[in-house]
């Protein structure tokens, strides 16, 4: 990762701070004259680069087995920040809700078992709602509305996880592109950017319930993916909060993610470019010269059988 502010010292860039929930940030100072909020035509700039070198997987947990799945320990740090407590968004405590889960999973039934059954359960009965506010409603509003978006879908199966006593959290971020048959190649862009009026990014949320002796575990309940995640998404916060001064926390997604001084006046224009510099993946539409070469190699292909039968018919005869 590289970073470059315009007009600071190095000093006032501080790279790789971490927060309890394992989230990495950086932070910068910088001071704008005070004539920039009186003169609106002394507009001051401050530009902010940084550079990442990002692998994006696709991700899957196959074939966990009973004698895989340990047994929790409830008195892990896990437990405090991702199961235990009812919070907004969260309504661990909530009757209708713990009512659900426990309708919808048996007692006996491992986590694996139960959040497939979960997960099983919102896909097929909460309906996406693309016309959601930006403002999260929480899984007891998904529950009793029966939509959502993707924030209500992991809403929703977090509080479901919990009530079983299976830590789970939010995880949020964008999506590259919202089509699953997309296979990144080589020397592929996006551009991506937002500002106070307009937005293109795809801002996106998905869940990880923790297994002992596995891990952490991704799913996405509004792809109805189960045990497993696609490379379209880049994740930008892991976790219910994420610190960022001068707050102590910042709910969720923030897009983009700016902290100032209260009162002030700044517009912003917040840009992201992703390229593409190496790829696996078999691209998944041909390109018109690739099936011109395939149907000249399959006829070449053709015509030498048929030259060879033709060759083989003649010499019977001669006999």
């Amino acid at each position: 990762m590289f970073s470059d502010l315009v007009g600071c010292r190095p000093s006032d860039i501080n790279i790789g701070h971490l927060d309890k929930f394992n989230n990495t940030y950086d932070s910068f100072n910088a001071t704008l004259s005070p004539l920039n909020i009186i003169l609106s035509e002394l507009k001051q700039k401050i530009t902010f680069n940084q550079k990442y070198m990002i692998q994006l997987n696709a991700i899957e947990f196959q074939d966990i087995e009973e004698s895989d799945i340990g047994s929790y320990d409830t008195t892990n740090e896990i437990f405090e920040l991702y199961c235990n407590q009812s919070e907004p968004y969260y309504e661990r405590d909530n009757p209708s809700l713990i009512e659900l889960s426990n309708r919808i999973v048996n007692p006996d039934d491992n986590p694996i078992e139960k959040a497939k059954k979960i997960i099983s359960w919102i896909a097929y009965n909460i309906d996406y709602n693309e016309d959601m506010p930006s403002q999260e409603k929480g899984a007891l509003w998904a529950y009793n509305n029966l939509e959502g978006d993707c924030s209500e879908y992991s809403n929703l199966m977090i509080t479901l996880l919990r009530i079983q006593g299976i830590p789970a959290r939010k995880v949020t971020g964008f999506l590259i592109s919202n089509d699953p048959s997309i296979k990144p190649q080589v020397g592929d862009t996006w551009t991506f950017r937002a500002s106070e009026l307009s937005t293109n990014l795809m801002g996106h949320a998905w869940v990880e319930y923790y297994v002992p002796d596995t891990g952490w575990i991704a799913c996405d309940p509004t792809w109805d993916y189960f045990n497993r995640i696609d490379f379209l998404r880049l994740n930008l916060n892991v976790g219910a909060n994420f610190f960022f001064p001068p707050y102590s926390t910042v709910s969720e997604f923030l897009n983009p993610l700016f902290s100032y001084t209260l009162g002030s006046v700044f517009e912003y224009d917040y840009r992201i470019t992703i390229t593409v510099i190496e790829s696996n993946l078999i691209p998944s539409v041909v390109s018109p010269m690739t099936v011109l070469i395939i149907i000249i190699i399959v006829a070449i292909f053709g015509l030498f059988v048929i030259f060879w039968i033709v060759k083989k018919a003649k010499k019977k005869k001669s006999f």
